[in-house]
């Protein structure tokens, strides 16, 4: 199982749009969301890496009111993972929910309280 994703909460998305696409050529797209948030492509699908989306820290409690990074981590079996988390010394931050034709989503921490997420694709989940 390895990281697809990454998410980036900022208080100003057309400041990050702007800088990254300068800096990096990174390309974004609005995304169907309940509110602002929009998709990153960091480069070509032959190149190595993953891509990634950013919104607002208003809209990620988890953020704290600070600028947040998350790393997903593609997993097959969602609820087999959440299960092991609490055993291994981890906390469920975020129970599993639907991201319409992604798939199944948490938010997660390791027990030194890092935040993770961890997504099993569906593009059929509605």
């Amino acid at each position: 199982m390895r990281p697809v994703h990454f998410d980036l909460s900022v208080a100003d998305i057309n400041k990050v749009k702007s800088f990254f696409s300068e800096l990096f050529g990174w390309r974004f797209e609005k995304f169907d969301m309940p509110f602002d948030y929009y998709r990153i492509f960091t480069g070509s699908t032959s190149e190595p890496g993953i891509d990634g989306g950013v919104g607002l820290i208003k809209d990620a409690p988890l953020s704290e009111g600070k600028a947040l990074t998350v790393i997903t981590i593609e997993v097959n079996n969602i609820d087999e993972c959440l299960k092991k988390i609490s055993a291994l010394g981890g906390r469920i931050v975020e129970p599993k929910n639907l991201i319409p034709t992604i798939g199944w989503y948490a938010t997660c921490a390791e027990p030194g309280g890092l935040l993770f997420g961890m997504i099993q694709p569906d593009p059929y989940a509605h």
